[in-house]
């Protein structure tokens, strides 16, 4: 390796580590592994047993049972079944981030398998409900969320252990904050945080609601009420020029083709599907979207190498990425609604909100799934900064301060017209964050002992010659 490509290149693995002080979050999930699954597992029957009406009659159990193994499909059923992958996404993430480093394939399929296992146990119990509908669709979703959040936090494990030898700009794959912060972007694009999402046509098929949406005159937006969309795509757009030059701080031509391809294919793709499902079209709402994201990856690929000089700690960087990052919190959580017509008075507490999961209950429609992604996407972004820190060995800020941060966003929402607090969020934020904490340090310690085999050899001896 030459002085200059040795210049360039950054490692994420120091011969010395300071020691650290915070919470080995991964040992912790690792030794109550069987709790955090419990708890899940309660979540996932407080959200599907709510209001359960039970009725112990067998004969209607038994005809409850025919109709599940029978479903009738309808627009409802497909945002059910989204709402079911979203869920269960969460649980086949905790299952493969609580069993041993690394992730192996029998990690997958034990989370799918048992992903499977609490659909049937919950569907079961709803043959006996007077108000839930136990559905054999709902047995396959629930079972496809489980394989899909294991898979994907496996198949994460492994990049962000590669990542994580070659060296990365901020201490964690620039990827996984970039690609959290577009998740964010896009649930925006179906639960916009500050005006009311209208909904048309939502009988007939799919291309039927896109004709009317298409024919319908657009929803004019206020610029004020397009204050979130403009951060949140920014920021993306800065977080994506960062994993564009993560490993050298270069740009390279095949991964900022690859970057724009995904960010451009999920604007489409996000109205696009607002029109799929009869959601009304915004004017200009796309426009400022694709500007503020353009603008963004501008000025990152212009500043990130200068950023790199600038500050060369790599804690110090991933530090302020996260205050960017809570920029966007702040914006989302505390920018005034804009159906609300008068400022004066805030919105009163029910004790509905202080329910975990209880918001997701009463919301039956497509943009509470979406909100579900903008908490967990915002909450992966700042609980991955946070996390590369105490990979540098600066154990302060770290995770926990994401849950003090996540608290502190829905208290402040009492004195934001049209908001109210919600407990559910603060779980979906804080949990988000932890789970990808967890997963940095499960990649940043296999990444140290692969160096370390790769240095000493099988039999902890040094190599020597050229490597």
């Amino acid at each position: 390796m030459t002085a200059e490509r040795a210049e360039q290149r950054t490692t994420d693995m120091p011969a010395v580590r300071k020691r650290r002080a915070g919470i080995d979050l991964s040992a912790l999930a690792l030794r109550h592994a069987t709790t955090l699954r419990a708890a899940y597992f309660c979540c996932i029957g407080v959200a599907t047993l709510l209001r359960l009406g039970f009725d112990p009659s067998p004969e209607n159990a038994i005809a409850r049972l025919q109709r599940a193994l029978d479903p009738t499909l309808s627009f409802r059923d497909i945002v059910d079944a989204a709402r079911n992958i979203a869920l269960f996404l969460g649980w086949g993430a905790t299952w493969v981030l609580t069993s041993r480093a690394p992730t192996t394939r029998r990690d997958v399929l034990l989370a799918t398998l048992w992903g499977m296992a609490a659909s049937v146990t919950v569907e079961t119990a709803q043959l006996f409900s007077q108000y839930r509908m136990a559905s054999v669709a709902d047995v396959v979703t629930n079972t496809l969320g489980s394989l899909l959040g294991a898979l994907t936090l496996w198949l994460a494990e492994r990049r962000a252990t590669s990542d994580m030898r070659r060296g990365t700009t901020i201490g964690i794959p620039g990827w996984i904050t970039s690609a959290a912060l577009l998740m964010t972007a896009l649930g925006l694009s179906f639960a916009p945080s500050s005006r009311a999402t209208r909904a048309i046509g939502w009988a007939s098929s799919p291309l039927e609601r896109a004709r009317v949406v298409a024919a319908a005159p657009g929803l004019e937006v206020p610029w004020h009420a397009l204050l979130t969309d403009v951060v949140a795509w920014l920021i993306a757009g800065l977080a994506v020029a960062i994993a564009v030059g993560d490993r050298t701080g270069r740009v390279r031509r095949a991964q900022l083709g690859a970057w724009v391809l995904i960010t451009t294919t999920l604007l489409l793709t996000a109205h696009l599907g607002r029109a799929l499902a009869g959601l009304q079209r915004e004017s200009g709402t796309w426009q400022v979207q694709s500007v503020a994201v353009a603008i963004g990856l501008a000025l990152g690929l212009a500043l990130v190498p200068r950023w790199r000089r600038a500050v060369p700690a790599r804690s110090t960087r991933a530090l302020q990425l996260a205050a960017l990052v809570a920029l966007l919190g702040c914006t989302m959580a505390w920018a005034p609604a804009s159906w609300v017509a008068t400022p004066a008075g805030g919105t009163t507490v029910s004790w509905r909100q202080l329910v975990p999961m209880m918001s997701l209950f009463q919301r039956q429609d497509l943009s509470s799934v979406f909100l579900v992604l903008q908490k967990a996407g915002f909450g992966a972004a700042i609980g991955a900064c946070l996390a590369a820190r105490t990979q540098m060995g600066e154990p302060r800020p770290g995770v926990r301060a994401s849950v003090a941060f996540a608290a502190l966003l829905e208290i402040g929402q009492l004195l934001v017209p049209g908001r109210y607090p919600d407990v559910t969020d603060v779980l979906i934020t804080t949990a988000a964050a932890g789970l990808v904490a967890v997963l940095v340090e499960r990649a940043g310690r296999r990444a140290g002992d692969l160096s370390t085999d790769s240095a000493t050899g099988l039999n902890g001896k040094p190599l020597t010659g050229r490597l």
